[in-house]
């Protein structure tokens, strides 16, 4: 099994930073450039990918790039210089070194002062390259690109059978990102079929818990994934397990497309309150067929992340799309 302990979560990010920050840092970005057209000439682009495509650049019309927006290199030095987004910042600078270097972008990592999640939650004048969005309609600004993958897409083998998990829902984590959680902990601790707790920060509550690894909470049938600043990052690798996602119907949604998630089919929906979420697991422990449909519609939905090649092809293509609408495709 891949990555079920902190250690093991530590060890993978160590790998990535000394794989990839050689290739920002001293890869000439002139070979990408050169492999962009034979790239995206020679890639089979059906109808899915183009699916795909659509569901993270909305936007149709042409527009034009904000006075805020910055080149390659521009990019490069404001993140040796200013920015904390290590993984957001490599992840992006390797697509775009497909393109030509003097293209601008809007980024919404791109200074110091767009750090904070809170701002990716905004609706944006110009059409931006996000982490993360709001799930609806108005979103079309917000372009989703697969950054900060070291961290989000972290997907798992799981040798333990449903059928011989326990009997219960479980949820630790940090409750200082978002008031639903601490609200959720706090009113549903007592709960004989909950195995819930707040693990950050460390304070003198009743509901306080010890850390649990991933390998431990596999143990469990039920798992909550609950969103934080925005999404919920432990959804990626709860999908790929034989338990059972529940959690209120996303709001936020990136890469992954949190937004197609459907109730009762990819996981168990709650309501915001939690109000109902003792009856939900009630009904389910009774209900082992359905649940293993959840699950394996829920690890299918998981396997379309996997093909390293068919993604990177997927975000060359809304890049061109998005340097195109702005007249700066050659």
């Amino acid at each position: 099994m891949q990555n079920l302990k902190s250690s093991n979560a530590k060890r993978q990010k160590l790998l990535y930073y000394l794989y990839y920050t050689p290739l920002v840092y001293f890869f000439p970005s002139i070979i990408s450039r050169l492999r962009q057209k034979n790239i995206l000439n020679n890639s089979f682009q059906g109808e899915y990918i183009q699916s795909r495509v659509r569901y993270y650049f909305k936007k149709t019309s042409n527009f034009r790039v904000s006075n805020k927006g910055k080149k390659l290199s521009e990019l490069f030095w404001n993140q040796f210089f200013k920015n904390k987004q290590h993984s957001h910042f490599i992840d992006f600078y390797l697509l775009l070194q497909f393109f030509n270097k003097n293209n601008k972008v809007d980024f919404i990592y791109s200074t110091k002062d767009y750090i904070d999640s809170a701002i990716a939650k905004k609706h944006h004048r110009y059409p931006t390259f996000v982490k993360s969005r709001p799930i609806g309609s108005d979103n079309q600004n917000s372009i989703l690109l697969k950054l900060n993958q070291v961290k989000l897409f972290h997907f798992i083998k799981d040798p333990k059978k449903f059928v011989n998990k326990k009997n219960l829902a479980v949820w630790r984590g940090d409750i200082r990102n978002n008031a639903i959680r601490k609200y959720f902990v706090k009113n549903f601790y007592k709960s004989p079929l909950l195995d819930i707790g707040q693990t950050k920060p460390n304070e003198n509550v009743p509901w306080m818990k010890s850390f649990m690894s991933i390998k431990d909470q596999l143990d469990y049938k039920f798992i909550f994934c609950l969103e934080g600043k925005c999404i919920s990052t432990n959804l990626f690798w709860a999908m790929s397990s034989n338990s059972v996602c529940v959690m209120p119907e996303p709001k936020y949604e990136s890469w992954f497309m949190e937004g197609k998630l459907k109730d009762g089919v990819h996981y168990i929906k709650v309501k915001d309150d939690f109000s109902d979420a003792e009856e939900k697991i009630k009904f389910y422990i009774n209900e082992n067929d359905k649940c293993l449909e959840i699950i394996d519609n829920a690890q299918k939905f998981v396997r379309q992340f996997k093909n390293a090649k068919q993604e990177r092809l997927i975000q060359l293509l809304i890049l061109k799309q998005y340097f195109q609408s702005t007249g700066q495709y050659e």
